[in-house]
């Protein structure tokens, strides 16, 4: 799907720039707002994934957020000294710890998601609920798409 329109431009192409500009002005409306509660991007996507999936192994982790292990290591020996996560031994393998987010971690992902909301607000505004559904319906739809072909490469 490629041609170009009246003025020129390639349609798709436009398009692929307009989703990478919008989910990167989209990220950093979200950033700036939880920096404003202390919580930088590396920090709160360790929570995000740690919520979601707790007692990851940290190599495990690390491949999930793209992070160098010792990177995450760092990381992590901060969130643990500010309470927001600790580390288990793994019952299997006493060579790994598995990592867990505590009840503090659970107070801070509270405050992200209303920051994530006001982010979404603003983000929308002026989007009727039936735009918002268009919208939602095709993008996932494009991560579909992209994900086969992410299953199909590997």
């Amino acid at each position: 799907m490629s041609g170009t329109d009246e003025s020129g431009n390639d349609p798709a192409t436009e398009m692929g720039f307009a989703l990478h500009s919008a989910a990167r002005l989209l990220r950093r409306n979200f950033d700036r707002r939880a920096r404003d509660h202390g919580l930088s991007d590396a920090r709160w996507q360790v929570l995000w994934h740690l919520t979601r999936a707790q007692g990851l192994k940290q190599t495990a982790l690390a491949g999930r957020l793209e992070m160098a292990p010792i990177s995450l290591a760092r990381l992590l020996d901060k969130l643990q000294r500010e309470g927001l996560v600790e580390r288990r031994p793994d019952p299997q393998d006493r060579r790994c710890f598995r990592i867990y987010p505590t009840g503090q971690a659970e107070s801070a992902m509270a405050l992200l998601g209303g920051l994530a909301e006001e982010t979404r607000s603003h983000a929308l505004d002026g989007f009727s609920a039936a735009e918002i559904g268009q919208l939602q319906a095709l993008l996932g739809r494009l991560r579909k798409n992209l994900i086969g072909e992410e299953i199909e490469c590997d």
